[in-house]
């Protein structure tokens, strides 16, 4: 009898302890998504007070829209790190206090919930990247309210699970499962499908730098790379890496995203040997972005003087922007960040975060800068209401000032820097915080503008080059945008004020690109962001191994000039007047030796154009532009039609340029080199498979004689690579691979007479095919008599 009543007992105990063990569990669910839920509409009230206090009217659409966004996108995660500090600290609270009385039941479960946000919240801040995960905490009030609502959920906890004490310890553990289900909930970014081509070779200049930042090229063929530790590396013409960095660099504050990063060499660098440093300086309680201006001796640094320093300073370590580039006026562009946790000082005017200043090389304020003169705003401060730009590049020809900028989670931007305009963040943007939280409900407002291209998913967007070389035609006045987060760069093309994505390059690489720059050589130049960096050079895939070793344009200086004068009496019969022309029946000018294109505004011819590429040749060479080219902008032939030019042909300025180019003949001849050189490897490499090995001993052949170089020179300057689908006539080119394709092999003949007979076929079919018929009765006769000159002449040999 008494067994039975004791096996009752048991019974009666079990069912009651499973009765507390439900009711805690209910309880802690409850509390747990009470405690989410309320959290979420009161960061989201918070981010919306913030910018309110901006003078930014919130209607109560856009309240709700926010809300809602939040409970359904930052709620999952915000459960996920309020549950595991609540579930964490209420069962400690529980063991704590069953030696308490029990009037602090429920204080001492509020006060583990607040505990267990706070240390949450200090935990992620300290190994994330970021400075403060929810944005909402980055103000003593907003931290306090979170902290509340988790005592609020820690009370309610205790109030709901009100059973006897000494069983509360153990009850809370069976929703572990529970919880970090609900934490797993969707916090993946997608990331973009990511594609390559193959149509290139990658040349590794230099490797194991630490996190290289930027690039800046030496007139002398060398290079300067800044490493965001605090060390400017020297490459030397030679390609290799100075062991030693350069000493005398300032002192860099290096933590996280800050240290060294832009280097810019001063436009009068040929003669000051000056360069300009952006960098973090400060403390991590009291950090600023500087830039400071230096000269550069040898392997030293000398004269350094601090510039700027922006106000005020901030604590953490993310946000500077960093980047500089010279208007042509010789002002100098600088990027800063918004600091991270200080976004709404964007839109202040009073503040040098987030924004992007002008300043004059010593640092003093430009005149027209277009708050000068305000009280209420810095004089530096060019343009407000930017996030992290990180990318910045000015465009001579077009007259335009190009910068990109890291949006949160999506929402990287490219835009089109002018004076004085609003470019919105934290108002307006099409990305949201990395916790999912909307940071602001617009993507559009009045007087703030809009970009020409934004990328959702974000892609992380740094470095940033506008391609005005000769080795990837292709690639010709686009942007090419390094991506950390994609591991890649990507080409945006540009149509007057319109930006497309054109395509994904160099993902093969699998590397965080941080900058991208075109060299002096034409090529393309990445940095990859790593403890082991490299600066890589991209140049066009050869044909055949046969490029490299078999063909080689060498050529003294001596026989370079003799060349020029070649190609000046070919194409304007060696007088002055010819350096400036525009022949009947051509909807274009034609300048210097070479004849170099230069279209009008507007103008879109089926050739490809070469004078802008010349002069920007002539600008990396450091050679002084007359006053008519230095200040055109946009970079187009100022002429609207061939009326218009005569009507000025005679004018002090035309004249001035005619002896400009006629001065200048050697660097035009440079060039005209450098343009072969870089087509024979494309040439060869466009060649159909089947004739690759073909083209590329045609080539050698050539290459071998000093009639052939001048033929193979002169031709690809007079009438192109023959790779431009625009240059076709009923389908047919008349470059110099047709001309290659078109040598008869004959081994009775040499390269020399192969390649001058078939050039002259080739233009004659030119000539027929063509709708003109002044090619065939006017041009065609010149032509043929300027192949005749593709001979050997023992009085005319190049010397040696």
């Amino acid at each position: 009898m008494y067994r039975r009543k004791d096996e009752k007992e048991v019974l009666v105990v079990v069912k009651k302890m499973g009765l507390r063990i439900r009711t805690v569990i209910i309880a802690f669910l409850v509390a747990l998504v009470a405690g989410t839920l309320v959290g979420t509409v009161v960061q989201t009230q918070f981010n919306l007070l913030a910018l309110q206090n901006l003078g930014v009217a919130i209607s109560l659409e856009a309240r709700w829209t926010a809300t809602l966004h939040d409970l359904l996108h930052f709620a999952p995660l915000y459960a996920a790190l309020f549950g595991t500090s609540f579930l964490l600290f209420q069962a400690i609270a529980a063991l704590v206090l069953t030696r308490l009385p029990g009037w602090m039941l429920k204080p001492g479960h509020g006060v583990a919930g607040a505990a267990g946000l706070w240390a949450a919240f200090a935990i992620t801040n300290a190994l994330l990247p970021m400075p403060t995960l929810i944005a909402a905490t980055r103000s003593v009030t907003g931290l306090l309210v979170m902290l509340l609502t988790a005592a609020w959920a820690g009370w309610l906890f205790a109030r709901l699970a009100a059973t006897n004490r000494a069983n509360r310890t153990g009850t809370v553990t069976p929703v572990v499962a529970g919880v970090l289900l609900l934490g797993s909930l969707g916090f993946t970014e997608t990331v973009r499908a990511q594609s390559a081509v193959d149509d290139y070779q990658v040349e590794t200049v230099a490797s194991g730098l630490e996190h290289p930042w930027s690039v800046a090229f030496l007139p002398d063929g060398g290079a300067l790379v800044t490493e965001r530790a605090g060390r400017l590396r020297q490459i030397t013409p030679e390609g290799q890496l100075v062991n030693a960095p350069i000493k005398g660099v300032p002192p860099v504050f290096n933590s996280a995203q800050a240290g060294l990063f832009d280097v810019v060499l001063s436009p009068d660098f040929a003669n000051d040997h000056r360069i300009f440093l952006a960098y973090a300086c400060g403390t991590e309680a009291a950090y600023h972005l500087c830039v400071a201006s230096a000269q550069l001796q040898r392997d030293q640094l000398t004269e350094v003087v601090e510039i700027f320093r922006a106000r005020p300073a901030k604590e953490g370590s993310a946000h500077y922007g960093g980047r500089m580039v010279w208007l042509p006026d010789d002002t100098l562009i600088v990027t800063l960040g918004d600091g991270f946790d200080y976004r709404e000082q964007a839109q202040k005017l009073s503040s040098h975060l987030g924004k992007i200043i002008r300043l004059n090389p010593d640092g003093s304020v430009p005149a027209d800068n277009p708050f000068v003169g305000r009280d209420d705003a810095l004089p530096e401060i060019y343009s407000f209401g930017h996030r992290n730009v990180q990318g910045l590049v000015y465009d001579a020809r077009e007259d335009l000032l190009l910068a990109h900028e890291h949006g949160p989670r999506g929402g990287d931007e490219i835009n089109v820097i002018e004076p004085g305009q609003n470019y919105g963040w934290p108002v307006i943007t099409y990305g949201i915080d990395y916790t999912g939280a909307m940071i602001t409900p617009y993507t559009a407002r009045e007087g703030m503008k809009q970009p020409l291209l934004q990328w959702t998913p974000s892609i992380a967007p740094s470095g940033m080059t506008r391609y005005r070389g000769h080795l990837f035609p292709e690639w010709q006045g686009d942007l090419l945008v390094g991506a950390l987060a994609a591991r890649n760069v990507h080409r945006v093309t540009l149509n007057g004020l319109r930006a497309n994505d054109a395509g994904i390059l160099f993902g093969k690489l699998d590397a965080r690109i941080r900058d991208v720059a075109t060299g002096p050589d034409g090529a393309l130049y990445l940095l990859t962001d790593s403890s082991d960096g490299k600066l890589l050079r991209i140049t066009p895939m050869a044909g055949s191994d046969a490029v490299s070793s078999e063909v080689e344009l060498v050529l003294s200086p001596e026989q370079l000039d003799w060349i020029g004068e070649q190609i000046f009496r070919n194409e304007c019969a060696g007088q002055t007047r010819c350096l400036v022309h525009w022949n009947a029946g051509e909807a274009f000018p034609s300048l210097g030796i070479g004849h170099f294109i230069w279209y009008p505004a507007g103008v879109e011819g089926r050739f490809v154009e070469s004078f802008p590429a010349l002069v920007d040749f002539m600008r990396r060479r450091n050679v002084e532009l007359p006053e008519s080219l230095a200040e055109l902008r946009p970079f187009d032939a100022p002429w609207a039609d061939r009326d218009a030019f005569l009507q000025v042909s005679d004018s002090a300025s035309v004249e001035d340029l005619r002896a400009f180019l006629m001065k200048t003949r050697a660097v035009q001849t440079e060039f005209i080199y450098h343009r072969a050189r870089e087509s024979l490897s494309r040439v060869i490499g466009a060649a159909p498979e089947s004739k690759t090995d073909v083209v590329t001993a045609r080539v050698a052949a050539l290459s071998e004689t000093p009639g052939g170089v001048y033929a193979l020179i002169d031709y690809v300057n007079f009438k192109g690579e023959g790779l431009a689908e625009s240059e076709r006539y009923n389908g047919e080119g008349w470059g110099l691979l047709q001309v290659l394709l078109a040598m008869s092999g004959h081994p009775a003949d040499t390269a020399l007479d192969q390649f001058r007979e078939a050039a002259a076929r080739v233009l004659t079919r030119r000539a027929d095919n063509a709708e003109a018929p002044i090619e065939r009765e006017r041009w065609l006769p010149g032509w043929l008599k300027r192949v005749e000159t593709y001979v050997e002449p023992a009085s005319r040999v190049i010397p040696e």
